[in-house]
């Protein structure tokens, strides 16, 4: 488990299932995300094989919860490569009162990625048509790779990262 900034991160169960088919069918949020199978079983079964690879260190996915323990939002990290790493199922609750926490979510997951697992530089992508979330993710000064109709695709550096974070310090003491 991982806590800062009053946020608990703990990795995905089975038990999970139905909060993420929550937040991945929910009309406001699917929009903007890969197309989910809203078939309980099946996502049970996507991640018994998720909790191989995180067995293996392959891939991590996280539930977010906050200091009143609700869970409000998932992130995952997956796509090692030998000097890259990628990020993404960010979803949000979208009835979630608190969306500074969505926001400090985001940080610790890419603290993690930069001083845990020791990246350079880490790999996103972000639906042109989520406006909000491509104006946020410009903040952090990552670097447009590619695109294509439907997503910007970034790659973020970790000086990029840690320069950018202290507009943020504000919100992370809250």
């Amino acid at each position: 488990m991982i806590s800062n900034y009053n946020i608990k991160l703990r990795f995905v169960e089975e038990k999970d299932a139905a909060f993420i088919l929550e937040l991945r069918t929910d009309l406001s949020k699917s929009r903007f995300i890969s197309q989910t199978d809203s078939d309980t079983e099946k996502q049970k079964e996507w991640i018994k094989n998720y909790k191989l690879r995180e067995e293996k260190g392959e891939e991590f996915y996280f539930i977010a919860s906050d200091v009143n323990e609700i869970d409000f939002a998932t992130y995952r990290i997956y796509n090692k490569k030998e000097d890259t790493i990628e990020i993404g199922s960010f979803i949000s609750r979208p009835s979630y009162n608190n969306p500074i926490n969505v926001i400090k979510l985001d940080i610790i997951i890419k603290e993690y990625v930069f001083t845990v697992l020791g990246y350079q530089k880490l790999n996103f992508e972000v639906r042109k048509d989520n406006k909000s979330v491509v104006n946020y993710h410009k903040k952090f000064n990552p670097v447009i790779v590619n695109e294509d109709e439907l997503n910007y695709y970034f790659v973020l550096e970790k000086e990029a990262f840690f320069e950018s974070k202290i507009k943020f310090q504000s919100f992370l003491s809250k």
